[in-house]
C-alpha cells in the first residue's frame, strides 16, 4: 500500500512539473509589457504623435520565455467597447490613427493568450490654433538668492474653434518646446524641465487645458541688467504644424531688488 501511495504522490508531481513547464519556443509569448502611450489623444484622420510630434508607435512588446522579443505581428490591439473599436484603426505595425472623435477610448494588447491592462486615450478634432494659457508672472528674478523665483512655468494651450462656436480644449495632445534665444551677457544656460520629474524636457502632454514647462535659468557670476528668454512652442497635425505654431514666448528677465 505504501509503494501505490509513493507512485501515485510521483505521478502528481511529475504532473504538476510537466504543468508548469516554461515553453522555449521563441515564436510563443510568455510575458506582455505595454507601457504608458506617448500622448494621450490623437487627432481624428491622424497617426498617434509622440513628443518629437512624429508618428509613436504604441509601447507594447511580447516575449517569449527565454526573453526574446516577438515579432509586431503576432501583438493585436483590440478595442473594448464598441465605441472604442469604431474610433480606431491599427496601420504600419503598432502604430494607429484615429478615424472618429470620442472622449475615451479603451484599448488592450493582446499576444496568444495574454491580455494586458487597458489603456485609455481620446480622439479630438484637428487643433485650429495654439496659444499661450494663464501664466502667472512673465518674468524671473534671475539673481535672487531665494530660488523660487529663478523659474518660470509655461502654459500652453491647443485649440478647435470652428467660427463663432466655443473654444475646445484638446487634451491629451502633445506640445514641443526649445529655447530660441537668452540674453548672453546674464544668463550661463537655460533648462526646460518637467514640473513633477524636475529632469530635463522636450515636451508635454496638454492637461487640465494647457502643456506645461518650467523654465530655469542659471546666471553668471555678478551679473546685472535686464534681458530675455525665448521659447517657442509647437504642435503638428498631419506633419504639418496649425496655425499659430511655433508660439514665440517672450519671458523677462529682471534683477533682484531690494524693497524700499
Amino acid at each position: 500500500m505504501r509503494i501505490r501511495r509513493t507512485a501515485a504522490a510521483l505521478l502528481t508531481a511529475a504532473a504538476i512539473v510537466a504543468c508548469t513547464d516554461v515553453s522555449t519556443d521563441p515564436q510563443v509569448p510568455l510575458s506582455l509589457q505595454f507601457d504608458t502611450l506617448p500622448a494621450l489623444a490623437v487627432v481624428v484622420g491622424d497617426t498617434l504623435r509622440g513628443g518629437a510630434l512624429l508618428p509613436a508607435r504604441l509601447p507594447v512588446r511580447a516575449f517569449s520565455g527565454s526573453g526574446t522579443a516577438i515579432a509586431d505581428t503576432q501583438i493585436r490591439i483590440v478595442g473594448v467597447d464598441t465605441v472604442s473599436r469604431r474610433a480606431f484603426t491599427r496601420i504600419s505595425g503598432l502604430r494607429l490613427v484615429g478615424m472618429s472623435e470620442a472622449p475615451i477610448v479603451r484599448i488592450v494588447a493582446q499576444a496568444g493568450s495574454l491580455q494586458s491592462q487597458t489603456q485609455t486615450f481620446a480622439v479630438v478634432p484637428r487643433p485650429t490654433g495654439v496659444r499661450l494659457g494663464s501664466t502667472d508672472i512673465d518674468s524671473i528674478v534671475y539673481d535672487r538668492p531665494d530660488t523660487s523665483t529663478r523659474f518660470r512655468n509655461l502654459n500652453v494651450a491647443v485649440i478647435h474653434r470652428v467660427v463663432d462656436s466655443a473654444e475646445v480644449l484638446l487634451n491629451g495632445l502633445p506640445v514641443r518646446f526649445r529655447v530660441t534665444g537668452f540674453t548672453a551677457s546674464l544668463l550661463d544656460s537655460v533648462r526646460l524641465v518637467n514640473i513633477g520629474s524636475g529632469r530635463d524636457a522636450t515636451g508635454s502632454v496638454m492637461t487640465g487645458g494647457a502643456a506645461t514647462i518650467r523654465v530655469k535659468t542659471y546666471a553668471k557670476p555678478a551679473a546685472r541688467g535686464r534681458g530675455t528668454v525665448t521659447v517657442e512652442a509647437s504642435t503638428r497635425a498631419f506633419g504639418t504644424e496649425i496655425p499659430g505654431s511655433p508660439l514665440v514666448i517672450t519671458v523677462r528677465l529682471v534683477p533682484f531688488t531690494l524693497p524700499p
